[in-house]
């Protein structure tokens, strides 16, 4: 006979069944329910996400309710999914199993306006403009994992794993961030977004975005455009 109880299913069972549902509709019973409790649902959350391959990083400080961060976490990946790999318009930038970046392209195609001012375009550092297979950056973005990457005109974005932001290549829209309108030879974190957890970034021709945990959308660089 079936179980009088949802919670009489063995855990396992129960997380697998949960995990195959709408972290929304998960929400819902755990806040209006006693069919089965909140740490239940956000192992089912937790299976979600991973069977998905998301990056889940830690719960922010100040957030009270760990099922409301899964779920605004978990809708975001699902509607906006981490990109692994990136391209530009003279490179490309890729993101390997264990989190480290690796890029490839040409910093002087003679075609494309300006790109032989950005010798930092790949994140190699000085003198390295050209590379024909991806290979990997010398900078360990403080020790963090990359879970996602955008590549612009002559910049590029990446994410890390604890919700900052590191940028390199041109810089002189502003468009890396720290506001001095210099390019960047190696992978830079963006101070300024320093204490808000990022989701999401993007790097367009001359203008850089991202989505912090609490919903806003911050932006700068060019913008003559607008």
């Amino acid at each position: 006979p079936p179980p009088a109880r949802l919670l009489d299913l063995p855990t396992d069972l129960l997380m697998r069944a949960l995990s195959r549902c709408d972290p929304v509709d998960i929400a819902r019973v755990a806040a209006v329910s006693l069919l089965f409790h909140a740490s239940l649902a956000l192992e089912g959350i937790r299976l979600w996400v991973q069977e998905r391959g998301f990056e889940l990083p830690a719960q922010p400080e100040g957030e009270s309710c760990a099922v409301r961060w899964l779920c605004v976490h978990a809708l975001l990946c699902e509607s906006n999914p981490p990109a692994r790999a990136a391209a530009g318009s003279s490179h490309s930038v890729f993101i390997d199993g264990e989190g480290r970046l690796s890029s490839c392209g040409n910093a002087e195609e003679e075609d494309v306006e300006d790109l032989e001012e950005v010798p930092g375009l790949l994140g190699h550092g000085e003198g390295v403009t050209r590379l024909n297979t991806p290979t990997r950056l010398p900078s360990p973005l403080g020790g963090e994992r990359a879970v996602s990457v955008s590549a612009g005109g002559g910049h590029s974005l990446s994410l890390t794993a604890d919700g900052s932001v590191w940028s390199w290549g041109r810089g002189c829209f502003g468009q890396l961030g720290p506001g001095d309108g210099q390019g960047q030879l190696l992978p830079k974190k963006i101070e300024a977004l320093a204490g808000q957890r990022v989701l999401a970034v993007s790097a367009g021709s001359d203008h850089s975005l991202a989505i912090t945990v609490d919903g806003a959308v911050c932006s700068w660089g060019y913008g003559a455009s607008g």
